[in-house]
């Protein structure tokens, strides 16, 4: 059975910060009307405008059950953010929504680890060989990659490549938290030496360190061995 992607045309930054900051104050059904309104002046069709409402309501609305927190402390702090931190709040939600972006996510961080410029075709044979030969993996591939690159993540280069735009750095414990519950959250183990969070592929964009300081007691379990810190989130 093929993986599903759903993540299948661009989405631009603007619109992810109006569902962030609509999603704080309305309801479901109001989300839908004030979302269809708010995006015709940038997309005509009904039918491009409809993907383009559900996919801005899977990443900021309709979040699964066990990324509710992620999304109302993100939510919170969302209005007090400049735009470098709002798109990290952006960044980890479509993680956590998109397991399509996740992958191709993933993969971005552990090529820019080897090269700092990365053929697009490369990527698009990744995508392929973990979702199968389908059109439609070309299409979100290039969805994912025109999001980002209109976000200010990477820069295009000749011959269909890209290169990663300067990183944007993360110094809010607030933040660094985040990332922090996002790797987690998405590690099936739900439990990852402190080291590997920082430098992580998932957050290849952003400049961070987290320091076991970082992580409240409240919220995270910090295991001491004698070679590293392990850190989980408390049930």
């Amino acid at each position: 059975m093929a993986k599903p992607i759903g993540f299948d045309q661009k989405v631009l930054l603007h619109h992810l910060d109006f569902t962030a900051n609509e999603a704080r104050r309305l309801e479901r059904k109001e989300m839908y009307d004030v979302l269809d309104n708010f995006l015709r002046a940038d997309i005509q069709g009904a039918k491009s405008r409809k993907n383009a409402i559900t996919m801005l309501m899977k990443i900021w609305y309709l979040v699964g059950e066990n990324h509710i927190s992620i999304r109302e402390k993100a939510l919170e702090v969302f209005p007090f953010l400049k735009q470098d931190g709002r798109i990290l709040l952006h960044w980890c939600m479509t993680i956590l929504a998109y397991p399509f972006f996740y992958d191709l996510i993933r993969e971005m961080g552990l090529q820019f680890r080897m090269q700092d410029t990365l053929p697009s075709q490369v990527l698009g044979r990744k995508m392929k060989s973990l979702y199968g030969e389908r059109r439609r993996v070309e299409v979100a591939t290039s969805a994912v990659l025109t999001s980002i690159k209109s976000w200010g993540i990477i820069e295009p280069n000749k011959k269909h490549s890209y290169s990663l735009s300067k990183k944007i750095e993360v110094h809010s414990p607030e933040l660094k938290q985040l990332i922090a519950e996002v790797l987690l959250t998405c590690n099936d183990a739900h439990i990852l030496p402190l080291e590997l969070m920082n430098n992580n592929a998932l957050f290849f964009p952003f400049d961070y360190h987290i320091k076991a300081g970082d992580l409240t007691e409240t919220k995270f379990e910090l295991v001491n061995s004698i070679d590293m810190t392990m850190v989980e989130i408390k049930r």
